[in-house]
């Protein structure tokens, strides 16, 4: 898993590429680690919103996550007024997404499973009733 990192209205540093790279990327692998895909990427837009305003909420951080087993994506946007907090809003969301996703999923599994559990337990049910109903 890749970071691709689009930036616009200002020149990328290697300390703010860093900074993503650590804040972005490395809790993103530490939950989902074995479930990403090694060729994916995720795609960073850091941007400066306007050019004529010096202060204020003028830094956007928008990050895209494609889902392993979905055709879904994991899609946050996030206005700051430095780029530094709004890589660390991010963060916070990205994790927060990421943890209702796996829970879905789990329950999903857990839903499946004891609906299999039922079908078995009816079909055991089944084979012993049969012999009550057999005419003699």
């Amino acid at each position: 898993m890749r970071l691709r990192i689009k930036t616009s209205g200002f020149s990328l540093t290697p300390g703010l590429e860093t900074l993503a790279q650590e804040k972005l990327l490395k809790p993103l692998v530490r939950r989902m680690g074995k479930h990403l895909q090694p060729e994916s990427f995720i795609d960073v837009e850091l941007a400066k919103i306007t050019q004529h305003h010096e202060e204020g909420k003028i830094w956007k951080c928008e990050v895209n996550v494609p889902l392993p087993h979905d055709k879904r994506t994991i899609y946050l946007e996030v206005i700051e007024e430095n780029i530094e907090a709004a890589i660390d809003v991010a963060k916070n969301e990205l994790e927060r997404q990421i943890g209702e996703y796996k829970e879905k999923r789990f329950a999903k599994f857990l839903r499946s499973a004891r609906a299999a559990k039922d079908r078995m337990r009816i079909a055991t049910l089944a084979l012993g009733a049969k012999n009550w109903f057999r005419k003699k």
